[in-house]
């Protein structure tokens, strides 16, 4: 009976150990308050998300699949922050924006959706959108990268170069540690989606022409078949009342 225990409890003792691990948050805001009912989310090295939203404390728990690096994304108000959170179990930590320089990425002549990336996770980089602010760990080395080319129909939005601090920059790809709060802009030249050479633009000026004289002449050539079938019509019935006219003189 004994050995029998034993057994069990050796099968039975992996599966209670085998819990999935527990992150406790703790989300300060910018202001240095609590960030209340904010949504917070884990992310894995393979891009899926776990999710909760903090209380009146700004605290939340997320639970995980398995220990492992995870980025931390918390949505404030018109701001972002992330962080990278090493999970080795359950795991009690605090995101303090506060702390955190801020990272105003921002774009001209239009938005565009970039991608960042920290060195701690550099095979994952996460999406955002332009003329948003980023708050991160100081110091943290991130990489963020601007599409090279946009269509937005009628125009086409090109990549001209990147702004920061006291650095210019045409390559559309940046890593930089901030210490202190940065603004980044990317500059993109509009022009139009369609551009014709010249004999394009000759050839189609020809084709409008000619379909305005096409239609010009085929309402031209309706309105003489209408007429002409009036005037045929009206004959008729003139006819027909002469005829009806001259039988009711002869007696009919």
């Amino acid at each position: 009976m004994a050995s029998l225990l034993l057994a069990l409890a050796l099968v039975v003792a992996p599966v209670a150990l085998a819990q999935d691990p527990v992150v406790s948050l703790t989300v300060i805001a910018p202001n240095g308050s609590a960030l209340a009912n904010a949504t917070v989310k884990l992310i894995d090295t393979s891009g899926k998300e776990y999710s909760n939203t903090t209380d009146t404390a700004g605290k939340a728990s997320v639970t995980v699949p398995a220990t492992g690096l995870y980025y931390v994304v918390a949505y404030g108000q018109g701001y972002y922050i992330l962080s990278v959170l090493n999970v080795t179990g359950d795991i009690s930590a605090t995101i303090n924006a506060s702390a955190m320089p801020a990272l105003n990425v921002q774009s001209t002549e239009a938005s565009v959706e970039f991608s960042i990336a920290r060195s701690e996770i550099s095979t994952l980089a996460l999406k955002f959108s332009t003329n948003t602010t980023i708050y991160t760990d100081s110091g943290s080395n991130v990489m963020l990268e601007f599409p090279k080319e946009i269509l937005k129909f009628p125009y086409k939005y090109t990549f001209q170069k990147i702004k920061y601090d006291t650095t210019e920059t045409t390559n559309n790809t940046i890593s930089l540690a901030p210490t202190a709060n940065t603004t980044i802009t990317a500059y993109y030249a509009k022009t139009y989606y369609f551009v014709l050479p010249t004999w394009a633009l000759i050839a189609l000026g020809v084709t409008v022409f000619v379909a305005i004289g096409v239609v010009w002449f085929a309402t031209k050539a309706t309105k003489h078949v209408i007429a002409s079938i009036r005037d045929d019509v009206m004959q008729f019935v003139k006819r027909k009342r002469f005829v009806s006219s001259k039988d009711k003189d002869d007696g009919w």
